[in-house]
């Protein structure tokens, strides 16, 4: 028979115990390591998702003072943008501002407000919208229509644009005070345009007042595009010998279809009553398809 000597108990206790606490130091050790690795990384990632584009909206809309042209590349707020606008090519001018108003032959007060708009760019561009804001001397607002036409409704470089009231727009209201003082004040968006223009061919023409003493215009327009045009609005702009647009007004031709020829006759019966019609050095017929943005 083999004769064992065992060990005293409390050795084998404290080897034990020195055995476990080597496995949990290395335990700890381990899980500090992968804490450290997941903080580390995960601050980055954090930071990363948190980083926030801000992209600032500008929108080319400006309050003009109606006793002057408006220079619109002074604007501090706009500087920047322009010049990034110009690198794609898209730029304009406000290169005239007309009002005035003025008591009918019926006692109603009416008023005539232009902006003229210089394409000055490199693309076409787009007189997306525009409202027309009267102010006393103060500030305070008398009236503001925001149905308000464009001529026309896109722009080739180098052409004038304009934006204007029509027949529509035109009235002061009765309750409107003017004893402190009336101000043209428009704003309105301009934008490059994505699309194309579309002329239709006008010959024939001739200008004459009718037996009301208003502006009329005789024409034929040509429908020299591939598709048919259901409604066309025809346009006509008014200057003096100096250049300076007197009024604007227009005239719808229906179903001008591809290849067709249309007569028409177009009248200001409700323009301005103030118009002297000799002189009227130069008009212009525009007769460009409907172009519609958003």
């Amino acid at each position: 028979m083999s004769l064992y000597t065992p060990q005293s108990s409390s050795g084998c206790l404290i080897a034990l115990l020195v055995g476990v606490g080597i496995v949990v130091l290395f335990i700890m050790f381990f899980i500090l390591v992968i804490v450290i690795s997941a903080v580390s990384g995960g601050g980055e990632s954090s930071s990363q998702n948190s980083s926030t584009q801000i992209i600032e909206s500008v929108t080319d809309t400006k309050d003009d003072d109606p006793s002057s042209v408006p220079d619109v590349q002074s604007s501090d707020d706009l500087d920047s943008v322009q010049s990034d606008d110009e690198v794609s090519g898209f730029s304009y001018e406000v290169t005239d501002t007309v009002f005035h108003y003025y008591t009918n032959s019926i006692g109603s007060r009416e008023y005539s407000g232009i902006i003229e708009i210089t394409n000055t760019g490199t693309t076409n561009i787009y007189l997306k919208d525009c409202i027309f804001d009267l102010e006393d001397d103060n500030g305070h607002l008398l009236q503001s229509y925001d149905f308000i036409s464009s001529c026309p409704d896109i722009i080739a470089p180098g052409e004038k644009g304009y934006f204007y009231n029509g027949i529509t727009s035109t009235m002061i209201d009765d309750s409107v005070s003017l004893e402190n003082g009336i101000n043209f004040v428009p704003k309105y968006e301009v934008v490059e345009a994505r699309g194309d223009i579309v002329d239709y061919e006008i010959t024939d023409t001739e200008m004459r007042e009718d037996d009301f003493g208003f502006t009329k215009i005789t024409g034929r327009i040509t429908n020299n595009a591939e598709e048919d045009d259901g409604l066309v609005y025809i346009q006509f702009v008014f200057k003096d010998s100096n250049d300076k647009i007197m009024f604007i007004f227009g005239h719808n031709v229906t179903g001008l279809d591809a290849g067709s020829t249309q007569s028409f006759e177009a009248t200001n019966s409700f323009g301005d009553e103030t118009i002297d019609q000799n002189e009227i050095a130069t008009y212009e017929v525009i007769a460009r398809k409907g172009y519609y943005q958003w």
